[in-house]
């Protein structure tokens, strides 16, 4: 049992960061499309949010 939790609660701390960058950036790109009035699809970096 002990050796369970060890493994769930190590995925959580690796997957729980990874999943609320994924959310944080996509919602940086949706505010960022939002003031421009348009689709920056080709426009923003996926990886930062930012505008290249």
């Amino acid at each position: 049992m002990g050796e369970l939790f060890w493994i769930i609660l190590f995925g959580a701390c690796i997957w729980v960061p990874l999943i609320w960058n994924k959310i944080a950036i996509g919602k940086r790109i949706a505010d960022e499309e939002k003031k421009a009035g348009r689709d920056l699809t080709g426009e923003i970096n996926p990886f930062t949010g930012g505008r290249m």
